[in-house]
């Protein structure tokens, strides 16, 4: 009978070992998204952001359970995953951008077209005194007709 039960505690001490900790899920996590961002959708980073706060609070309540280095590979994790989503913002807003060159004729078509409104424009919202608005359309004037 006591070989049964030492048996049985061996098994439920490995199969302790081998479940992961959050800080090594986190970094497996991290790992992945970062083998995987650039082919992210949408739906799939919303995925991933919803999955990495949970991984985020399962750190923080057993905090005082892990070791420094724990610790220091879980604050490596987070702060990898932060810059995969500012780098992955970064080339959203460049995409954004570069599709705006489109329609940039099409303003400055405008703004040649109606200087008067974009000066009174200036003036009321933007609280701009007349020197400094006529400083400002000047220079874009210069702009427009090079």
């Amino acid at each position: 009978m006591r070989k049964y039960i030492l048996i049985l505690l061996l098994a439920l001490t490995a199969a302790s070992c081998a479940t992961l900790r959050a800080p090594a899920k986190l970094e497996r996590f991290v790992n992945r998204v970062e083998r995987n961002a650039d082919r992210y959708r949408p739906y799939q980073w919303d995925r991933a952001n919803r999955h990495y706060e949970a991984l985020i609070r399962e750190y923080i309540d057993n905090y005082r359970m892990y070791t420094i280095a724990e610790k220091q590979q879980a604050m490596s994790a987070i702060g990898r995953y932060h810059a995969i989503l500012v780098d992955h913002g970064i080339k959203q807003g460049i995409g954004f951008l570069g599709s705006l060159g489109s329609y940039a004729g099409g303003l400055l078509d405008v703004l040649r077209q109606d200087v008067g409104a974009v000066e009174d424009f200036l003036q009321s919202v933007l609280g701009l005194g007349k020197s400094e608005v006529g400083n400002a359309l000047d220079l874009l004037k210069k702009k427009l007709a090079e």
